[in-house]
């Protein structure tokens, strides 16, 4: 109430004091007069500038590429994020996962992702799956290409498309694995009519039981100009409709 009361006598002193009222608006606008103003005359041309200065930056920051402008929906799929575990894969069935750095597909890819398989039968199968980057896009009628390199075993593989929960099966393929050494396979998977989701999983079984050797697992979906290993259509045409003059 105090305060109230000393606002209200002193905005009536001002009232009644002659002068106030123009002073305090002079003062105003002083200092509107001190505050800069930019004026732009977007029609008076003073400089061209290059059309190739004009383009886009990215950088692999908050996964804006993995898990990002990259098409490729596996996560961790060469199973070097973590020298200690093989993160982002989860063991199906009666499966025992490890890393193995006596087996190596390359100089590069240095270590494999050894599946136990042991305890695969056809009623209950083992293997291995990944979520993706938070849950595997999941969308109907689309053509999703697989591939991964494999060691060892000789006998059936199945990559699928699962549901979260492994409840539901949105697209699957059946693989026959040559054994011996190293070999690349891969394979389409095709939706029906499903409904979109982005809690998927990628699954990888055998009904055989055995050992398998693993390395660079891949799933992509329909990617910008249907480039092979390329990135996402939807990201990629909002940055080429800003027709940049170059990506860095």
């Amino acid at each position: 109430m105090p305060n109230r009361l000393m606002i209200a006598v002193t905005a009536s002193l001002m009232a009644l004091t002659p002068g106030a009222g123009l002073a305090h608006a002079q003062a105003q606008a002083q200092d509107r007069a001190r505050t800069p103003t930019l004026t732009i005359h977007a029609d008076q041309v003073q400089a061209r500038v290059s059309p190739d200065l004009y383009g886009l930056m990215t950088e692999e920051i908050n996964f804006s590429y993995e898990g990002g402008l990259y098409g490729e929906l596996i996560r961790n799929r060469s199973f070097k994020a973590d020298p200690s575990a093989p993160a982002w894969w989860d063991a199906v069935g009666d499966a025992r996962l490890s890393l193995d750095t006596a087996t190596p597909l390359n100089a590069a890819l240095d270590l494999s992702l050894k599946l136990d398989a042991g305890g695969a039968s056809r009623a209950r199968p083992a293997g291995i799956a990944n979520g993706g980057y938070w849950g595997v896009p999941v969308r109907p009628r689309t053509t999703y290409r697989a591939s991964f390199y494999a060691k060892g075993f000789k006998g059936p593989l199945k990559i699928s498309l699962q549901s979260a929960d492994g409840q539901k099966v949105f697209a699957s393929a059946d693989i026959k694995a040559a054994g011996g050494d190293w070999r690349r396979y891969e394979a389409t998977l095709t939706t029906g009519d499903v409904a979109v989701t982005k809690a998927a999983r990628f699954v990888l079984t055998t009904t055989q039981p055995g050992t398998v050797w693993l390395q660079q697992v891949s799933l992509f979906p329909p990617t910008y100009n249907n480039r092979a290993n390329g990135d996402r259509p939807d990201l990629m045409r909002k940055l080429a409709d800003m027709r940049p003059a170059f990506l860095r």
